[in-house]
This record gives structure tokens, C-alpha cells and sequence, in this order.
């Protein structure tokens, strides 16, 4: 089989953890050059994808789109986790109508700050904040920036005690915050229950692969077609183009000026990242540098 490279749309089932998903993908897929976009909580389910091959390489740029997730929030208990998984650290009397559940999911669209929970991976004074939690030690932790474009109740016969939400946001939005803001809101404390990753940019849920099927089409040499292409999630990017003058200096990662790119440099902004190719061939990510010869500096080869 030809090296296996792209993105793969998995379906990270509860229970697992992104990690988890990571090491069975290696050994279903024979190799270790395997990342993630966006880790997904043991208790949460959906999409997880993961790059393979050369797609490693565009992690970091797959980390900035879009998700979409459903989730379940459960009045009347604060946990330290944030979600039901948790130790019960504050409960409170719910009384609230349907109407003012609505008009608090409204209050947090837009712009906002948010502060992470504790239990997390994100790094304070280079220690992850879970394991300030579990030394039992207190730490500020500064709120964060973050986005909501989009946020409506699904579900909501059982209110107040629990209902469903569709929410989507940005990049670093925990919604296990969100569900404990959202109780703060409405006068009591709440928690996340279920918790659904619909989608990460173009990767949908209906179409994302079990493990155990990944395994079979392995078996019967059909994975392959189920690769996205590493370019799939760096649309959004303008392209440049190399010329046949400037082939040979993109393929040596060097520096792409006007007279070698068949693109106007003049529609490009300072710092823009954008998409190499060679003729017709994806080959790379790069940043556009202005001045009085502007040129594009390749970042990452393909």
C-alpha cells in the first residue's frame, strides 16, 4: 500500500480519550505519524479528526475552524469538573421559565470572555491546569476569548432541570463552561451532561468512521478513499502559484517573489497565510511578507 496521507473524519466514541483514538488509528493504520485536531473529553463523543502522513504538518491551522457541538446541561449541581463526571462542589434551587433559558442562551452570543475550567490541558506557568486540580493547589486562571456565532435550545420538555442546545463557536470555547455560565445566569449552578462534536469545519458527524469500521476497510484496502486530501481543510487560504520560473526555487523551500508567482502580490495583506502550489500541485503552506519587494515565505513543505 502507497503512504497514507490526509485528514480522517473518526467518530471518537465515549469512554475513549483523543489519546486513546490516536494509538488504535497507529495500529490500524501502521504507522505512527498520526495527530489530532482538537481534543474531545472522555465523556464526549463525535468528531475527532485526525491527520495523517503529511497532513501532520497542518494541525495547527485545522485547530482554528469552526465546531459545532450539541450538548446537554443539567440544572441544580455545580461540579469541579464541570460536567457530570464530577465531584458535586455546590448545588442550588432551580426556578426558571423556558422563556428566560432562552433569552440566557442569547446572552451569550457574540463576543465574550470565558474562564476554562480547571480540569483542562490548557498550561499556566508551564503546568497543565488539571494538574493543579489534582495536587488540590489554587490557580488563577485568566479568562480566555472566545466566540459564539450560533446558539438555539433543541430539547427543552424537561426544563428546568435539564435541556439541549446546539452551540457553534470558535476555537478554545469549553462548553463545559459555557453550561456553568449558563446556570450562573439564570440564578442557580448547572453542569454538562452529553456532550455531541457535530462538526470541525467541513467534517461532519454523518459521515465520520468508527474505529472498528476504519479496521475493516483496512483489511479490504479501501481506507485510502476515505483521506481527505491535506489541502481539504486549508480552503479558506488564498493560493499562490508558482511560475515555471519559480518551480524549482518553491520546491527548494525558497522564497517566491512577483516575477516568479503568476498571483498579484498587490491583493495579499502582511503576514497572510496562503497555499503553495506548483502549477496545478498543492505543496505547501506559506506567509506572505510585504515591503519593498514583497515576497511569500514558505512555513511548511508538503
Amino acid at each position: 500500500m502507497s503512504e497514507l496521507n490526509g485528514y480522517l473524519n473518526i467518530y471518537k466514541e465515549k469512554g475513549m480519550t483523543s489519546h486513546d483514538v490516536v494509538f488504535k488509528a497507529r495500529q490500524i493504520l501502521h504507522t505512527k505519524k498520526i495527530g489530532h485536531t482538537g481534543t474531545l473529553d472522555p465523556n464526549a463523543q463525535g468528531v475527532l479528526v485526525l491527520c495523517v502522513g503529511k497532513a501532520t504538518k497542518a494541525v495547527e491551522y485545522l485547530n482554528d475552524l469552526d465546531k459545532v457541538y450539541e450538548a446537554e446541561i443539567l440544572f441544580g449541581q455545580e461540579t469541579d469538573t464541570c460536567d457530570c463526571t464530577g465531584t458535586v462542589t455546590a448545588e442550588a434551587p432551580v426556578s426558571f421559565t423556558r422563556e428566560e433559558f432562552l433569552k440566557a442562551l442569547e446572552f451569550f452570543k457574540g463576543d465574550s470572555m470565558q474562564v476554562p475550567p480547571i480540569y483542562s490541558a490548557l498550561k499556566i506557568n508551564g503546568r497543565k491546569l488539571y494538574d493543579y486540580a489534582r495536587a488540590g493547589e489554587k490557580v488563577e486562571i485568566p479568562p480566555r476569548p472566545i466566540q459564539i456565532s450560533r446558539i438555539e435550545a433543541i430539547e427543552t420538555d424537561e426544563l428546568p432541570y435539564k435541556a439541549r442546545f446546539i452551540v457553534e463557536c470558535s476555537k478554545g470555547t469549553y462548553i463545559r463552561s459555557l453550561c456553568r455560565d449558563i446556570g450562573k445566569k439564570l440564578g442557580t449552578v448547572a453542569c454538562m451532561g452529553d456532550l455531541y462534536r457535530k462538526r470541525v469545519g467541513d467534517f461532519r458527524i454523518e459521515n465520520a468512521l468508527h474505529l472498528s469500521q476504519l479496521k475493516n476497510l483496512m483489511l479490504v484496502g479501501r481506507a485510502q478513499g476515505f483521506f481527505h486530501e491535506p489541502e481539504y481543510a486549508l480552503e479558506k487560504f488564498r493560493m499562490v502559484t508558482a511560475n515555471r520560473q519559480g518551480s524549482r526555487f518553491l520546491r527548494s523551500g525558497n522564497r517566491l517573489y512577483q516575477w516568479n508567482a503568476i498571483e498579484d502580490f498587490e491583493s495579499y495583506e502582511d503576514s497572510e497565510i496562503l497555499r503553495l502550489y506548483d502549477q496545478e500541485e498543492f505543496v505547501g503552506i506559506g506567509r506572505f511578507c510585504a515591503g519593498e519587494e514583497p515576497y511569500v515565505q514558505p512555513v511548511k513543505m508538503f
